[in-house]
């Protein structure tokens, strides 16, 4: 690959929405056909509020001299004419993630799912234990073709009764799928429901739900637990922002 290689940080001339416009700012080598440098420009804005921004873990080894975030849907075909010197390298780690991600855009793939935020009257939702994750997680499933009744009649079977769950928001989030150990885009769509009543052994502190541990926790002390926080942040804080 010459002196270009995938994962290299290099100071770029990068064009802005203007093609006749650039700005000399980090970017990240994806790829190299020998003619240009694919590349993807690196922020130190923090942009958590767009899915695609994401964060560089390891960027003081990369040669970063500040917290930076990429965009992978920002990605372009640079000239060499416009490289300017290298900065550093991805780390492994950040490096895996991104191409990963930068494959989902590329595909334009997207991995359906629906969140389910199902409310108490103490204003505590309904948590799953995930032995996948080892978290308490928002109970989800696979969204399909008639979404609506699919959740109706997943929520309905847990509760034991007939549930009408209202449509909130669809959001974008990236994130790391451990069952099939990569990183995913996934869209996902929320829908809520408070209820007024359920099961009495839904009063315990946890309880089974066909097999599945329970609990009720408030968005409170989901961000107090650092499992949580560690592995769904950016869930917890769609919920928190759309339905508290």
């Amino acid at each position: 690959m010459g002196k270009y290689s995938i994962g290299d940080v290099w100071w770029v001339q990068f064009p802005y929405s203007d093609i006749n416009e650039v700005k000399r700012r980090p970017a990240i080598v994806i790829d190299d056909n020998t003619i240009a440098i694919l590349a993807m420009y690196v922020t130190t804005k923090d942009k958590s509020t767009n899915p695609y921004s994401i964060p560089i873990d390891d960027w003081e080894a990369a040669g970063l001299k500040r917290e930076s975030w990429t965009r992978i849907d920002k990605i372009v075909s640079i000239d060499e004419y416009n490289i300017d010197c290298k900065i550093g390298s991805l780390s492994q780690r950040d490096l895996v993630k991104i191409l990963q991600l930068v494959k989902e855009v590329l595909s334009n793939t997207l991995h359906e799912f629906s969140l389910l935020a199902i409310k108490n009257s103490d204003n505590k939702y309904l948590q799953v234990c995930d032995d996948r994750w080892q978290a308490w997680l928002f109970p989800y499933i696979k969204s399909n073709d008639d979404n609506k009744a699919n959740v109706d009649h997943f929520v309905g079977g847990l509760l034991n009764k007939d549930v009408d769950m209202k449509y909130i928001a669809t959001a974008k989030h990236c994130k790391y799928s451990v069952s099939d150990d990569v990183y995913k885009i996934f869209n996902h769509k929320l829908y809520t429901v408070t209820l007024e009543s359920y099961p009495e052994n839904m009063n315990e502190d946890t309880f089974l739900i066909d097999k599945s541990r329970y609990k009720w926790m408030s968005i409170e002390e989901m961000e107090r637990d650092e499992r949580v926080m560690e592995v769904n942040e950016e869930i917890v804080a769609f919920v928190k922002a759309k339905c508290q």
